[in-house]
């Protein structure tokens, strides 16, 4: 049996000056489910966010949002698919001059919708579901961390999106609110049927919320997979990362440069 497909990348390609992030992506995102993608810094994971949402365009390859190509559409075209993805933002990005109300509703607002009854009604909903209602009238300056996360998720659900993309949602989080984020990422999908895409370098959250793992090494995809596959792997460059070891040209990298350090001292 077919698995429906959300979003889907076929040999994404992307060149920043002189170094190749994406070196021939190919990913299928399955409709409900939760994929993580894993890898060090720099290894190309925000920069494949950016081309599903579109603010990025591909030198080459292909980005696909269900049965349309988004990577050739014009900015009027792409605005159209955008309301159907939210983004939460790694330092949730938001706007501090305004009320946790007005945050919320501001992509409404983007997007047309001026029946004020209607604006609060959905504002109100979203910060139910992610438990924040005695919020809805202070300013980002007000909460905490966590609390702040939580109403830039709400705000990327305003709108009833068929995909979340998720930018290093537990960055900065204590292990408690950490897991907070994890159930509302859980709890979206299960009981909305969103489709996400995490890109985290939480190996905790990862284990935790994923039903299909990738991991990108270098601009590629070394490693797919489920949970239980990415714990058994036998693949030397993924058990690395996934045991948190350096690799011997890293290594020898950092002593080489704490063997210069020491001969410059007098």
């Amino acid at each position: 049996m077919s698995v429906q497909v959300d979003m889907r990348v076929s040999n994404l390609r992307k060149r920043f000056a002189r170094r190749d992030v994406l070196r021939g992506v190919t990913l299928d995102f399955p409709a409900g489910k939760i994929t993580v993608v894993l890898g060090a810094s720099g290894c190309g994971k925000s920069v494949l966010l950016k081309h599903l949402v579109g603010l990025l365009r591909p030198d080459r390859g292909e980005v696909w949002f269900g049965s349309t190509r988004i990577d050739k559409l014009s900015e009027r075209e792409l605005g159209i698919v955008r309301r159907q993805i939210g983004f939460l933002f790694q330092q949730s990005a938001l706007f501090d001059s305004l009320t946790v109300r007005e945050n919320i509703a501001f992509p409404l607002r983007e997007h047309e919708v001026h029946d004020e009854a209607l604006l609060d009604a959905k504002v109100k909903h979203v910060l139910n579901l992610v438990g924040l209602d005695e919020t809805i009238d202070q300013m980002p300056s007000e909460l905490s961390g966590g609390q702040r996360k939580r109403v830039a998720l709400a705000r990327a659900v305003v709108l009833e999106p068929r995909v979340v993309l998720y930018d290093e949602p537990t960055t900065g989080l204590d292990p408690i609110r950490s897991e907070v984020i994890n159930q509302l990422i859980l709890k979206f999908s299960q009981t909305l049927g969103i489709t996400s895409i995490v890109v985290t370098h939480d190996l905790v959250s990862a284990y935790r919320i994923a039903d299909h793992m990738v991991l990108l090494h270098e601009g590629k995809v070394i490693l797919e997979g489920t949970a239980e596959e990415f714990q058994s792997t036998t693949n030397p460059v993924a058990g690395q990362f996934l045991r948190g070891e350096l690799g011997a040209d890293e290594l020898a990298r950092i002593r080489g440069n704490r063997d210069d350090g020491a001969k410059r001292r007098p």
